[in-house]
């Protein structure tokens, strides 16, 4: 049975703190998916973010580079992306209701001595 690229949703994942974080699942999880996969980050060395996705052996059909917080929403917002992954509340804060987020645990947002998720009060609320 083939699949057609236009049925299935597109995917959108984070290069720092994501692919590199977990190689092997998102090497996966890019090889299998068969909608688009976008890889959206927030660097400014495109060349050594193709590098780094050759490493990593990921398949996708576009490299986004941004220059804000924002701009990651706005993106998945233009390329009707429905599933991120990001490890940055931040980053994920403005992202659509409709679209499905999926937080990476990492270093960066997790402390893994306390057991507690690292939040700031823009992205965080305590309940």
């Amino acid at each position: 049975m083939s699949h057609d690229k236009n049925l299935m949703p597109s995917l959108g994942i984070d290069l720092d703190g994501c692919i590199d974080e977990c190689p092997l699942f998102f090497q996966t999880l890019s090889r299998t998916w068969t909608g688009k996969v976008y890889v959206i980050t927030f660097r400014s060395d495109r060349q050594k973010a193709i590098n780094d996705l050759a490493k990593f052996d990921i398949k996708y059909e576009e490299l986004i580079l941004v220059n804000s917080f924002d701009a990651k929403a706005e993106v998945i917002q233009q390329e009707g992306i429905a599933i991120y992954f990001d490890d940055q509340p931040e980053m994920l804060k403005n992202v659509a209701p409709h679209v499905n987020v999926m937080l990476v645990r990492n270093e960066g947002n997790f402390d893994f001595k306390d057991r507690k998720w690292m939040l700031s009060n823009r992205t965080g609320k305590l309940i």
